[in-house]
């Protein structure tokens, strides 16, 4: 590997942001680009982990998400409205024993600004366009506020999200399928939430509907549902004010391989699934990491073999948990909601899970 070797890192998110950092405090000096003006405006992602602000933690950028997040202590489960178990962070073994909530929106912005005090910077507005591998380096057309341009890299990160240009270039299939449901995400205010702010809950129905709440910020919450329109799934929320709403369909796939050639994949560009367990972001982050550790080591050759399986097994436990959430088989439904009550009754039989939504075990 060259001593300074060029890279091109597409799309800002906090996987693109987490990879530039890592680079750029290492010595490197890699360039940024983003089709969008700016960090996004409302997306799914809330939650940051207790593993995501280790590896966050020496770029600095973690102190400044503690300072603007919400400490969530724990997660509630209810059934058409009963309170079926409370899971309690607290007794996580880590010093962070919390899952932090901020908007992607201001995750984004507080990473771009700590980049720029390293030194960095995100072209906005810049698009990938066209990529040609040729074997020693890679050939990129941008499309950006001063028209077209050509450039070379020796080495391209994508993290571009699921309609990566950069997948799709280096010919990686992105395997799986999209769950037929249409899903609801929304930013509202909710003056009088009669509910623990420290907490976040998920609301139950016996139809399969299922609404998913999180504070934001004082008298703000996002809320998420299988449903087009999620408050309706939300208990308590008569009174709220929408900030912003959107709708999608929840695909489930991963990319065959995570790199080809001088091509690197991370975050939704490689993998994507539903949000149950707040795991999404989290995962590009370490990909993220991963990437620029082994960029520095000089050691790309195993990224695919480590990340791989990662999200992989992560994708698989997260179907398992949607279709238990999303159960709504009069059979089942009960069996179901006595097994929470019963995890919810036994803080050992919980760890496991707390564990590997925090990211401390994989």
């Amino acid at each position: 590997m060259p001593a300074k070797p060029s890279i091109l890192i597409a799309g800002a998110g906090p996987t693109g942001l987490t990879a530039a950092l890592e680079l750029t405090r290492r010595g490197f000096a890699p360039r940024i680009i983003d089709r969008d003006a700016g960090p996004t405006a409302l997306s799914k992602a809330v939650g940051i982990s207790p593993h995501s602000l280790d590896l966050l933690e020496p770029s600095g950028v973690t102190e400044r998400l503690l300072a603007k997040g919400l400490r969530m202590r724990h997660v509630q489960a209810r059934f058409e409205g009963k309170l079926l178990a409370t899971i309690g962070l607290q007794d996580l073994p880590h010093r962070f024993n919390f899952l932090l909530s901020l908007p992607q929106h201001d995750t984004e912005t507080i990473m771009q600004e700590v980049l720029v005090g390293h030194g960095g910077q995100v072209d906005w507005s810049t698009e990938l366009t066209a990529l040609r591998p040729d074997g020693r380096q890679v050939e990129v057309e941008l499309a950006g506020p001063g028209g077209a341009e050509t450039a070379r890299f020796d080495y391209v990160f994508g993290a571009d999200g699921p309609h990566s240009r950069a997948r799709e270039a280096a010919g990686i299939a992105f395997e799986g399928y999209v769950h037929k449901r249409l899903w609801s995400i929304a930013d509202a205010r909710i003056p009088d939430w009669p509910y623990a702010p420290d907490g976040a809950a998920a609301t139950l129905h016996r139809n399969g509907d299922i609404g998913f709440i999180i504070p934001i910020g004082p008298g703000r919450y996002r809320t998420v549902s299988n449903t087009p329109e999620t408050l309706g799934q939300i208990p308590g929320a008569e009174s709220a004010t929408v900030l912003q709403a959107d709708t999608f369909h929840l695909p489930v796939k991963q990319a065959r391989t995570y790199q080809a050639g001088r091509i690197f994949l991370g975050g939704d560009a490689a993998h994507v699934h539903s949000p149950i367990g707040a795991r999404g972001m989290n995962l590009g982050i370490e990909d993220a990491t991963a990437f620029a550790r082994r960029f520095a080591e000089g050691a790309l050759d195993g990224y695919t073999a480590e990340r791989h399986p990662v999200a992989r097994n992560w994708i698989a436990l997260s179907e398992r948990m949607l279709a238990a959430v999303q159960a709504s088989n009069p059979l089942i439904v009960p069996l179901r909601n006595l097994a929470i009550r019963v995890v919810g009754g036994l803080p050992a039989v919980q760890r496991p899970m707390k564990r590997r939504i925090s990211g401390l075990t994989e």
